[in-house]
């Protein structure tokens, strides 16, 4: 029996009490700050665009467009909650599979989960289910799969949204063999569309995607049996070092929901080593005439995903290491608000940003760092950061969690609804129809 049908077996298989309960708190937290960013992401202007899109090519009206309270089709839900709910860089993180996990998995399943009017503990185990498969997929495409140029995000985000969605439509085994099947053929991002609205489309494509192969798959349509493994499958095609071997390891024991990262600053995750490092500089007031240089020595994924010398943009200067280090220095913020058009074309961030050498150290792992700040008066400040805040090792409070929600929310809905939404994500498992969730992302 092939990787593929004991991934689709064991979904099959397990309910919500087989999970451990540490999985799912983990997952609350993902969709809680999923919600978040989703909310906050409505604001931007990819949401008008594709609500636009959606609304033309119309469709039956299952489920929410949140942010909007607009109804319109599963899979259009799926694509526009997606897509927004990455554009602001501020979604969660994965080291292992080197991808943002809820971004195309969530919009999946509350979308199904929405339409078909499932509980808050349906909706639970879809995600953690889902988490699994795409995880395991990303973790056994390894690194070289991000570097030859996949947004893995992407890729690896149709598996998982495919699993949560069949995981909630009661497709059994058979039938998600298909539908992995039917999601790995239409696995596509690349990375060089980033800086652009299709960076956060192409979660929201993964997520419609996957949907969409769940959907074909309960109606009978087939697809390869062995999409992941196969010769000219998934791992074959799309990495030049797989371990078919991360597939399996550890399932039903070692949940990859437990080395989710949950950001604390609104961009890249290659640039919060570098924000971290320079951010306590800013108690010195400092200005870029004070300044010599600024010099960073990063790991390759830093630069490989943040390096933009010049951002022009708000969105652009989310994917520039040299930009952050000036903001962080600046400012010793990196939240929403900072990374505007206006601001990061800022006289005194980018005379300073110009200061800043970026080199790789090939010595240094995922996301490390070491800053070196010169200034012109002769002193000189240095500092290294292995992981930033918020990563497994150093994690957000809860509070700290709940503060980026609101934060975010709060842009878009009431106050008292963000706070409703908090409570009613601490016994997500108790609610009888996650509809109840979904009203509360409307807008008054």
């Amino acid at each position: 029996m092939g990787a593929t049908r004991k991934l689709a077996e064991y979904v099959s298989r397990t309910a919500y009490k087989d999970i451990s309960s540490k999985a799912i708190e983990q997952a609350k937290l993902c969709i809680l700050d999923w919600l978040g960013v989703t909310l906050g992401g409505s604001r931007e202007d990819i949401a008008p665009i594709l609500i636009d899109f959606v609304t033309a090519i119309g469709g039956e009206k299952q489920a929410t467009i949140l942010g909007k309270g607009i109804k319109t089709s599963v899979l259009n839900a799926a694509l526009v909650n997606g897509a927004m709910s990455h554009v602001l860089d501020y979604d969660d993180v994965h080291p292992a599979s080197f991808s943002h996990p809820t971004v195309p998995l969530a919009p999946a399943v509350l979308a199904v989960a929405e339409h078909k009017k499932a509980s808050g503990a349906d909706l639970l185990t879809a995600f953690a289910l889902g988490f699994e498969v795409e995880a395991r997929a990303g973790a056994a495409a390894g690194r070289s799969h991000y570097d030859i140029g996949w947004h893995a995000t992407s890729t690896i985000g149709h598996f998982g949204a495919a699993a949560g969605a069949g995981k909630l439509l009661n497709l059994d085994a058979d039938k998600l063999v298909n539908a992995f099947g039917i999601a790995g053929t239409q696995v596509c991002g690349v990375r060089q569309v980033f800086g652009t609205m299709c960076k956060p489309f192409h979660p929201g494509k993964a997520a419609m995607s996957g949907v969409m192969a769940a959907m074909l798959a309960e109606r009978g349509f087939t697809s390869s049996q062995e999409i992941l493994e196969g010769k000219y499958g998934f791992l074959d095609i799309f990495t030049k070092e797989p371990d078919e071997s991360k597939l399996l390891a550890g399932l039903e024991e070692d949940y990859h929901l437990y080395g989710v990262g949950f950001k604390g600053y609104a961009s890249c995750a290659g640039t919060h080593t570098t924000i971290e490092a320079l951010k306590e500089l800013s108690k010195l007031n400092l200005k870029a005439d004070d300044i010599e240089e600024v010099q960073l020595e990063c790991a390759k994924l830093n630069l490989d995903a943040a390096g933009q010398t010049d951002p022009k943009t708000g969105l652009e200067g989310k994917f520039s290491v040299y930009h952050c280090a000036a903001l962080a220095i600046l400012k010793g913020a990196a939240d929403e608000s900072q990374f505007t058009d206006e601001k990061v074309n800022d006289p005194e961030m980018v005379k300073l940003r110009r200061k800043v050498k970026a080199t790789i150290n090939p010595e240094y792992k995922l996301v490390e760092s070491k800053t070196t700040v010169k200034t012109k008066d002769g002193k000189e400040y240095t500092n290294f950061v292995s992981m930033p805040k918020g990563m497994p090792n150093n994690p957000l409070s809860f509070d700290e969690m709940v503060q980026k929600f609101k934060g975010l929310a709060t842009l878009v809905i009431p106050g008292s609804n963000a706070d409703r939404i908090v409570e009613l994500i601490k016994t997500l498992e108790t609610v009888s129809d996650v509809s109840a969730l979904v009203s509360l992302c409307n807008p008054d």
